[in-house]
């Protein structure tokens, strides 16, 4: 026993050394490919990844720590417990799932369980069909930049969001019995976690946006880190390598390889996955439902940091995002069945998913909200404050 532990944590350090130096030697050989690719990353996140998902994570950030989402879970807990078998507090998270992109659902999941609304098991299960594309990525960067029409995008967002909404509802019927057993409406149940209260609008305020900070922080890095790694991937012929080894089986069949060369990237990084997916011909719908449900590891890794120390994420999240890409891919090439598809090919990657297409008119309307919010909920404690200082005098 002794013997094969000692191998296996030597053979796992030797590899993990060699990785090491493997990727020093390539950071020497291409420095200008690596320093290309962090230009490139930076990119995306001054265009794409701040403007799209900051007003989210400030948002969802609100909702928990104001005590907004276990007021309106009180509504809602009838609709999340008979579709989802979750308590009504989620309802605001599974919404900001759906539309706030990648990850602001997780980390709105991590805000719900951090603070006690809802348990661990509670968040895992939420976790695995509230990690999506946000609508204005999908639509306008997917659909109208790379395919070049608006309509595609809405058809694979569509499919995008019922594929996680059957994982959701799937995991109702494996594990509702759980959280119906209770027979308590709303969040604070007890026995499960300490629930932390509320706090005020400008305290909850002021934390949501330390923590949207960070979390960006940690999303910018890995967003940066696999730009890097995908254009030494290219450089050094990595790439182009695993591109053959993929193609290969298919070769030998006689069968299309067009799209399996998109794999790899897809894989990694989302959006660069989307920008070869949607180049592959008659199998880009397929292609790019799966990247999309799959959300690359990039997205795995920014939500693993933002959730680090929770215990959220384990193996039946990387299965959901499996089930998620393998229905996100048939349910868009079944919808694409009943609209012609001219996709359009060549499009660089600067010319689509860099642009500032993320900067919507819902995120702009939900910050507003919040800003009146804050301002109105100011005026009203320094008028009660005034009027109780009054009566005392």
């Amino acid at each position: 026993m002794f013997v094969r532990t000692f191998r296996k944590s030597a053979l796992l350090t030797g590899l993990l050394l060699t990785g090491v130096v493997l990727a020093g030697a390539a950071l020497l050989i291409w420095p200008q490919a690596a320093a290309a690719g962090v230009s490139r990353g930076l990119s995306i996140c001054s265009s794409v990844i701040i403007p799209a998902l900051f007003p989210f994570l400030v948002l969802s950030g609100f909702l928990v720590r104001s005590g907004l989402s276990a007021k309106m879970g009180r509504r809602l807990d009838r609709v999340t417990r008979f579709l989802f078998g979750l308590p009504g507090c989620c309802g605001a998270g599974i919404l900001i799932g759906f539309i706030g992109g990648y990850p602001a659902g997780g980390v709105a999941v991590g805000e719900l369980v951090e603070r006690g609304d809802i348990t661990r098991e509670e968040g895992k299960r939420m976790l695995r069909f509230c990690v999506n594309g946000g609508p204005a990525f999908i639509i306008s960067a997917v659909g109208a930049g790379l395919m070049g029409q608006p309509v595609y995008g809405f058809m694979l967002y569509g499919a995008h969001i019922a594929a996680a909404l059957t994982l959701g509802i799937a995991g109702r019927f494996r594990r509702g019995a759980a959280v119906e057993e209770t027979g308590e409406s709303g969040c604070a149940r007890s026995g499960l976690r300490v629930k932390i209260p509320p706090q005020s609008a400008a305290s909850a305020f002021v934390e949501s946006v330390n923590a949207a900070c960070r979390s960006l922080l940690y999303m910018c890095g890995f967003v940066v880190l696999f730009a890097a790694l995908l254009s030494l991937g290219d450089a050094s012929g990595v790439t182009a390598a695993v591109e053959t080894v993929l193609c290969a089986p298919f070769q030998l069949a006689g069968a299309d390889t067009a799209g399996i060369a998109s794999l790899f990237p897809c894989l990694l990084e989302v959006s660069c996955g989307c920008v070869e997916a949607a180049a592959s011909g008659p199998a880009a719908p397929f292609l790019l439902g799966m990247a999309l449900g799959w959300g690359g590891l990039s997205v795995h890794c920014q939500l693993t940091a933002s959730l680090h120390g929770q215990r959220l994420i384990d193996r039946g999240f990387f299965a959901a995002r499996g089930l998620h890409a393998l229905l996100g891919g048939l349910l868009t090439l079944l919808l694409f069945r009943f609209v012609p598809v001219a996709v359009s090919t060549g499009i660089s990657f600067s010319e689509t998913v860099v642009k500032p297409y993320t900067t919507s008119a819902t995120a702009s309307l939900a910050l507003l909200l919040m800003c009146a919010l804050f301002l109105l909920t100011l005026a009203t404690r320094r008028t009660s404050s005034g009027g109780s200082s009054g009566k005392k005098n």
